[in-house]
């Protein structure tokens, strides 16, 4: 009997697991609900439709409620029961919401409507260019210019940052992320539409700039650019700097560098050509001063004035004065940036090369604990530690590796550019944020992706037992066959 009741268990667990095996395909094809006001309807998005008849007081219980599936079709019309067709072209995802629910509330007498979209359509593009792997990739309508490139493995040393191209429809728009990389102008990192291309081009033309700016270093150049446009990219001036005495370097017609003549130009406003030098003087030497790296602000924030964050860490000279501290540092410059890790801050003092852990440095700027402020010294450097602007996936995924961050993306959209969880072998229902102490963190599809975190996705069992299972079967055959073989060799032999 309790034999019996073995093998049934077994065949109901078997039974089990083959019925649910569907539900995780499911899930994987399922997004996450969007909530950008600006959102425009893409055809193949799908949406689903809630209507609630609420309670019926003739019967005292809730009435029948309705989920319908919806799929907006490549006319942009959404064919809805009870009203039929809507056309959601021109129309934001907050305005298609408030048009559907207010005709179906006009037509029934439900308590509740809601339409919200599930599923963002997915799409092939074309990008070719300056990209590691030039090809067609699979994007959603959530997919933006940046995470696009990162698709096709990122822009080469050659391509270009700033003129990056996008063919929609007959017009060629080009955008600049360097400017949304480094002073978060959003829009220079459009959303990517079906039929839209995306081409790299290289980058022809550019200047270096060195001295006593944030960023010193090689930068490409579009269009009429001045000085002071390149100093804006490299992040403006040291406080050290000597705008007044700036020299550039230009290549005259000999094919030489000669000092460029600037006798009575604001230097700010002096065109720049390709190839240019531009050199900005510090005041003191590092002596004299104290250096802040790392990820803090550039300046303090004003009343409604938007400010940029920092998206690289940055070095700044700050000359010495008697009575520095690293409270008043950080209040010159505007504090450590939402990216920062104060826990991991420390000082390096100059006299000894000695360095000072500062681990409550959140603490001590958040609550301004002047009693328990720091003295600098000439030569110090405060160091306040960035986190990786990038996401890691690993695991059971397509294309593994590290992905830039977005504000708002959830672990479905970072799967979604590491080329999805694989079919063969990945579950959508095993994954984790990875520690760094080696523990893990159990996470869903729709949990939100903080900076820095390494997402894995673990092997779906499933897999790995009929894989055994395959393994077991082969040599309970081999055996089998073999056995078969010596009882009839026996057999025969049993015939003399």
């Amino acid at each position: 009997m309790n034999t019996l009741r073995f093998r049934w268990l077994v065949a109901a667990t078997i039974f089990l697991v083959l019925a649910v095996t569907p539900l995780f395909a499911q899930s994987e094809v399922s997004r996450r609900i969007i909530h950008q006001d600006d959102y425009r309807p893409t055809p193949g998005d799908v949406y689903t439709l809630v209507i609630s008849f609420g309670i019926n007081p003739a019967v005292g219980r809730t009435q029948e409620s309705e989920s319908i599936s919806l799929i907006l079709r490549s006319d942009y019309v959404l064919e809805v029961p009870y009203i039929g067709a809507v056309n959601a072209s021109g129309l934001t995802y907050l305005e298609l919401q408030q048009t559907v629910t207010r005709r179906v509330r006009e037509r029934l007498l439900a308590s509740f409507v809601s339409l919200t979209l599930t599923a963002p359509s997915v799409y092939d593009v074309f990008i070719w260019g300056s990209v590691a792997r030039p090809g067609f990739h699979t994007l959603t309508s959530l997919t933006r210019l940046v995470d696009a490139t990162a698709v096709a493995g990122g822009i080469t040393g050659a391509g270009s940052n700033r003129r990056v191209e996008l063919h929609r429809d007959d017009q060629v728009l080009r955008f600049d992320l360097v400017s949304y990389l480094m002073n978060g102008d959003e829009r220079q990192n459009p959303s990517i539409r079906p039929g839209d291309r995306i081409f790299v081009p290289i980058a022809t033309t550019g200047v270096e700039i060195r001295g006593a700016v944030v960023h010193p270093r090689s930068y490409e150049t579009v269009g009429s650019e001045t000085i002071g446009d390149i100093i804006a990219l490299a992040g403006g001036l040291l406080p050290t700097a000597e705008f007044d005495r700036l020299t550039v370097r230009r290549i005259d017609d000999a094919n030489r560098y000669t000092i460029l003549d600037r006798s009575g130009e604001d230097p700010a406003s002096i065109a720049v050509q390709n190839g240019d030098i531009i050199v900005i003087p510090a005041s003191t030497t590092t002596a004299d001063t104290v250096l802040i790296e790392g990820a803090v602000h550039r300046a303090p924030a004003t009343d409604g004035t938007p400010r940029a964050i920092p998206m690289e860490p940055i070095l700044i000279e700050v000359p010495f004065t008697p009575g520095i501290t690293v409270l008043r540092v950080l209040e010159q410059f505007g504090g450590p940036t939402n990216f920062a890790q104060p826990e991991r801050s420390f000082l390096i003092r100059a006299e000894d090369g000695r360095r000072e852990p500062i681990p409550d440095l959140g603490e001590l700027w958040e609550r301004r604990q002047w009693d328990r402020d720091i003295s600098l010294r000439p030569g110090d450097r405060l160091v306040v530690p960035m986190k990786r602007l990038v996401v890691a996936v690993g695991g059971e995924v397509g294309n593994p590796g590290a992905f830039p961050f977005t504000s708002g993306y959830v672990v479905r959209d970072y799967l979604e550019l590491a080329g999805g969880v694989s079919e063969a072998t990945g579950n959508p229902n095993r994954l984790y944020f990875a520690e760094p102490d080696g523990s893990r963190t159990r996470v869903s599809l729709d949990t939100p992706v903080p900076i820095g975190a390494t997402i894995y996705v673990g092997r779906n069992l499933i897999a790995q037992g009929s894989f055994v299972f395959n393994r077991v079967f082969t040599v309970t055959g081999w055996v089998t066959g073999v056995m078969g073989v010596i009882t009839t060799v026996l057999a025969f032999m049993a015939l003399f």
